[in-house]
C-alpha cells in the first residue's frame, strides 16, 4: 500500500463523513419543515389542549398527595393500624400487609 492509496482512503472516508453528517442534517431540516406547516389556529388548540391537560394533571396530583399526607397522618397516629391494613393486589385478591 502506497501513499496514493492512503491518501484515498482517507479521503473517501472523509467524504464519507462529511457527506454522511451534511445528509442526516439535511433530512432533519425537511423534516422539520414539514412538520411545521400546520396552520397557526391548530397549533394554538393542540397547545390549548395540552395544557388543559396538563391543568387536569397537576389537579389530579395534588388530590394524590393530599391523600398521601393523611394517609401518613393517620399511620403516625396509630401505628397499629398499619398492622391491620388490607392491601388489594394487582389480581384482585386481599393480602395482609
Amino acid at each position: 500500500m502506497d501513499i496514493g492509496d492512503v491518501t484515498q482512503l482517507i479521503f473517501v472516508g472523509t467524504a464519507a463523513f462529511v457527506f454522511g453528517r451534511l445528509g442526516i442534517a439535511l433530512v432533519r431540516l425537511i423534516d422539520r419543515r414539514g412538520a411545521g406547516s400546520a396552520s397557526p389556529g391548530e397549533t394554538a388548540a393542540r397547545l390549548r389542549a395540552v395544557e388543559d391537560e396538563c391543568l387536569t394533571l397537576r389537579r389530579e396530583l395534588a388530590e394524590v398527595q393530599e391523600r398521601q399526607d393523611f394517609a401518613e397522618r393517620v399511620l403516625l397516629r396509630d401505628p397499629t393500624l398499619a398492622q391491620d391494613v388490607r392491601l388489594k393486589a394487582p389480581d384482585g385478591a386481599y393480602r395482609e400487609s
